[in-house]
């Protein structure tokens, strides 16, 4: 009997009593909830590829992260409490995809409820191509003037390839990798350096190492230098005789620039042997150049000059010296 009596009590008006409790529930939930406050946050976005796939679009480094929650909860959240992940890995096949974005705080953050989280964008457009490898040679970009007279001999790279991964469409047309560049300013000595290798975009990683060595070799420059009308000395010519016309040459050199720059021939350098001249006439002889070691004597305009010798008319004295073309001085 007092069971049915509680029941009777409790279905009595049993429409109102409901819609009391309704009421008094959504009052409750109205004073907790207008409480709550908003805060949002700019969060990194992790990007997660375990898969054959690879991502073709640029994304976002960042998105926003929206919190509701009691103050003291916001008070206590900071950035690295929460994490923003595009996850890719659930993917097989290329194509292009709406892939949502799933916001949630780090396992140590305990807060009282309600917490809300909203992440903006909610999903983000992505295109997926096959992940591919590639070997691709690698650049060394120089700058400087090495030391004057020197010049680059050769640059060795180890490795000359490295291996880079990315999506398939972007890797068909990079066959090349540059390090960053290497300075020659006002080098001579032969040298070893570590290079890095520049980042060629966010798509694309590299899979072998990010450094390659470097030796550079230097040698002398080589040049070529032509001596215009140079006088041919007379040697071993009798001092009873004279030249009555000294011819001039031209010849050209080879050798290193330093040594180049720094000879200035006369006719000391291109001569001629006289000494079987034993009267006047005319002649026509071999003539020799000479030049600094280390040159090398690339053509002269002539091989033999003609000479017309005379007599000499001017008494000789035998103390005085005599200079190579025969005259007194």
């Amino acid at each position: 009997m007092k069971v049915e009596l509680i029941l009777k009590k409790i279905t009595h008006n049993w429409f109102p009593k409901c819609l009391c409790i309704v009421s008094a529930v959504a009052l409750y939930m109205f004073a907790k909830t207008s409480r709550l406050e908003t805060k949002t946050y700019s969060i990194p976005l992790v990007i997660k590829e375990d898969g054959n796939l690879c991502r073709s679009t640029l994304l976002p480094s960042h998105v926003n992260v929206i919190i509701r929650s009691e103050p003291d909860n916001i008070s206590g959240i900071q950035n690295g409490d929460i994490q923003a992940v595009l996850d890719l890995s659930y993917y097989t096949k290329e194509g292009n995809y709406n892939v949502p974005v799933s916001a949630s705080l780090a396992s140590n953050v305990n807060l009282s409820a309600p917490v809300e989280l909203t992440v903006y964008p909610e999903k983000i457009s992505i295109d997926l191509e096959e992940r591919v490898r590639k070997g691709v040679s690698v650049e060394v970009p120089i700058y400087g003037n090495p030391k004057h007279g020197y010049e680059v001999e050769q640059i060795k790279v180890s490795p000359q390839q490295v291996v880079i991964s990315g999506p398939k469409s972007m890797l068909e047309n990079i066959n090349q990798v540059s390090t960053v560049e290497l300075s020659l300013e006002d080098r001579k000595e032969n040298f070893n350096d570590v290079k890095k290798i520049r980042a060629i975009n966010r798509h694309i990683s590299l899979v072998s190492s990010e450094n390659v060595n470097v030796s550079v070799s230097f040698k002398a420059s080589l040049v070529n230098k032509t001596f215009n009308n140079i006088q041919v000395g007379m040697t071993h010519l009798s001092p009873h005789l004279e030249v009555a016309s000294v011819p001039e040459v031209d010849f050209t050199v080879s050798g290193s620039q330093l040594i180049v720059e720094k000879f200035f021939p006369s006719e000391q350098n291109v001569q001629v042997d006289c000494s079987l001249i034993t009267g006047a006439g005319e002649f026509t002889l071999p003539i020799t150049v000479n030049i600094p070691d280390g040159l090398k004597l690339e053509s002269t305009s002539v091989e033999n000059v003609k000479i017309t010798v005379k007599e000499n008319p001017v008494p000789v004295n035998h103390a005085s010296e005599v200079n190579v073309n025969g005259s007194e001085q």
